[in-house]
C-alpha cells in the first residue's frame, strides 16, 4: 500500500475534489461552478482548512473545516472529511482528518458537527474519530414526470418565482422562517451580502422554478431548487413557511409549484433531504410522491471548554 500524501488544496482541486464528491454521495448534485462559488465565498472568519489526501499524486479525498458562522453557539465548528470509495480503508480520511482536527483545536473549536451516512463502515469510522451519533436526515427523490394534481390555492393566496418575489423579500422570509430548523446546532442567520453571493447568485439556483407563496400580499412560505442542468436533476436545499401560515398547507403549495416548472425545464429528478423529526415536512414530500434512497447522520464531538 502506498503513502497517503496529505497537502493543502488549492482552488484547482475543486474539480478533483467535486468528483469524489460524486463517487461518494448518491445525492450529490452540485456542478462544480457551485462548488468554485463555495471556495470563493467563504468568509475570513470560519478559519477554513482545506486539506487533499493523495495516493500516487492522485486525490483520493479531502478534509475541510472551520467555524460554523451562521449560529451564535460559541466555538462552534464543523468538519467535512470524504474519501472516494474505491479508496476507502487504506487509511486516507483518518491522515487527512486528523490533521484538520489538529487546525480545529488550534484555532479555538469547542464542538464539532460531521455527517456520514448510515452505512456501518461510516458509523464505525466516525466514532472511530470519537464522534457521538446525532439528527439523523433522509434523502428522498421523485421522478418530475410523476407528481399529483397541483393544489387550488384558497382565497388570497397567490404563488410568484423567486426571481418574481426579489432577493430582499426572500432572505426575510428565509431568515425568519429558517430559525428553527430541526438540527443538532441553532441556526442564528446569515449577512445578507453572503446568502445573496452563495445562495442567489448560485450558478445552480433556479431563480424562475423556486417559488413564493404569498398570503393576502405577505410573503409566507418560500422553496429553493438548486439544478445541475447537464445531469437534469434538482434538490431542494430549504422550504420554509412563517411560523403564523403553518398548518395551512403554503409547503405544499410551493413544492408542487416548483417541481412543476422544473419537470418544464427538462430537470427530471427531483432529490430532498429532511431531519427524521420533521414529520410534517416529510409528510409533504411523500404526498408529492418522493422515495427514500439514502439517508445520513450528524456526528458531534467536543474538542475542549
Amino acid at each position: 500500500m502506498s503513502d497517503i500524501e496529505i497537502r493543502e488544496a488549492a482552488f484547482d482541486d475543486v474539480p478533483a475534489m467535486a468528483r469524489i464528491r460524486y463517487a461518494a454521495f448518491p445525492w450529490f448534485i452540485a456542478s462544480v461552478a457551485q462548488q468554485e462559488l463555495w471556495w470563493r465565498t467563504a468568509r475570513p472568519e470560519a478559519r477554513l482548512l482545506r486539506l487533499l489526501a493523495l495516493r500516487d499524486g492522485e486525490p483520493v479525498g479531502f478534509s475541510a473545516g472551520g467555524f460554523n458562522i451562521t449560529t451564535s453557539e460559541p466555538g462552534a465548528a464543523y468538519v467535512e472529511t470524504v474519501v472516494h470509495p474505491d479508496h476507502r480503508g487504506s487509511g486516507a480520511g483518518t491522515a487527512v482528518y486528523q490533521r484538520l482536527e489538529e487546525h480545529l483545536r488550534a484555532i479555538g473549536a469547542r464542538r464539532v458537527r460531521a455527517f456520514a451516512g448510515d452505512d456501518a463502515a461510516s458509523v464505525r469510522w466516525a466514532q472511530a474519530q470519537g464522534y457521538t451519533q446525532g439528527a439523523h436526515d433522509r434523502y428522498a427523490r421523485l421522478d418530475t414526470a410523476q407528481l399529483p394534481p397541483m393544489p387550488a390555492l384558497p382565497a388570497g393566496v397567490t404563488v410568484c418565482s423567486l426571481a418574481e418575489a426579489g432577493p430582499k423579500t426572500v432572505y426575510d422570509l428565509d431568515q425568519a422562517a429558517s430559525i428553527d430548523e430541526p438540527g443538532d446546532m441553532s441556526f442564528d442567520g446569515i449577512p445578507y451580502d453572503l446568502w445573496l453571493a452563495r445562495y442567489w447568485e448560485s450558478p445552480d439556483q433556479q431563480l424562475d422554478v423556486g417559488t413564493v407563496v404569498m398570503v393576502d400580499g405577505v410573503a409566507a412560505c418560500g422553496t429553493f431548487l438548486e439544478a445541475n442542468r447537464e445531469l437534469g436533476k434538482g434538490i431542494s436545499t430549504g422550504t420554509f413557511t412563517l411560523r403564523e401560515y403553518r398548518g395551512r398547507g403554503l409547503a405544499k403549495i410551493a413544492k408542487a409549484a416548483a417541481l412543476r416548472k422544473a419537470a418544464e425545464r427538462g430537470i427530471h429528478t427531483a432529490i430532498t433531504c429532511n431531519d427524521y423529526t420533521n414529520a410534517p415536512m416529510i409528510a409533504v414530500n411523500d404526498w408529492l410522491g418522493y422515495q427514500p434512497f439514502a439517508s445520513e447522520y450528524s456526528y458531534l464531538k467536543t474538542l475542549g471548554a
